[in-house]
């Protein structure tokens, strides 16, 4: 793991955290303007599970019944871009994370673990990306469990998402702290 996150360190610079906000910025504007125009304003419109805190089967056998087969279709290949957004905010985090350690306990190696908490969220992400894939893809005959599965899915990566943001926002808090005591 050392070595994972002495990787992620060396990448962790302005211009890798700059890039990695472009990238997330951009596969989310693109894939909102795709889905407002081709999905919502044509099949109309609902909220997708993806964007919930959770939700249960009958969420999303309405929001899938709202679509139907030929709006599911079209979501699912504007949501391809939902393979690099995770990636882009994923990266973004890790490497402010990194970045902020590094200004706030250079001296401290072990707490750079919390740079790999947005990369779980990523996986999370990716895993719920997939099982709502299948779900699509098997519409009608949707799945209470799997459905279950793929909501504690969804909630575990926003709560691992509000860790990361919460984590970024102390870490500036300490960074801005370090910085008025060398001041005075």
């Amino acid at each position: 793991m050392r070595k994972l996150t002495d990787a992620l360190d060396r990448m962790a610079t302005v211009r890798s955290f700059i890039t990695a906000i472009v990238i997330s910025a951009v596969s989310v504007a693109v894939m909102g303007f795709g889905t407002r125009t081709y999905v919502y304003d044509v099949f109309g419109d609902v909220t997708m599970p993806d964007t919930r805190l959770w939700y249960s089967y009958d969420h999303l056998l309405s929001a899938f019944s709202t679509l139907g087969p030929e709006g599911l279709q079209v979501w699912s290949q504007i949501h391809l871009l939902d393979l690099v957004f995770p990636l882009g905010y994923g990266f973004s985090l890790t490497f402010g994370i990194l970045m902020e350690l590094r200004r706030a306990y250079p001296e401290n190696s072990r707490v750079k673990k919390l740079c790999l908490l947005p990369l779980i969220a990523v996986l999370a992400d990716f895993i719920e990306n997939t099982i709502i894939a299948s779900q699509i893809a098997s519409y009608p005959s949707l799945s209470q469990p799997i459905i279950a599965v793929a909501s504690f899915v969804t909630t575990t990566k926003w709560a691992i998402l509000g860790m990361s943001f919460a984590i970024v926002f102390l870490l500036l808090l300490a960074v801005g702290y370090k910085s008025v005591s060398k001041k005075e």
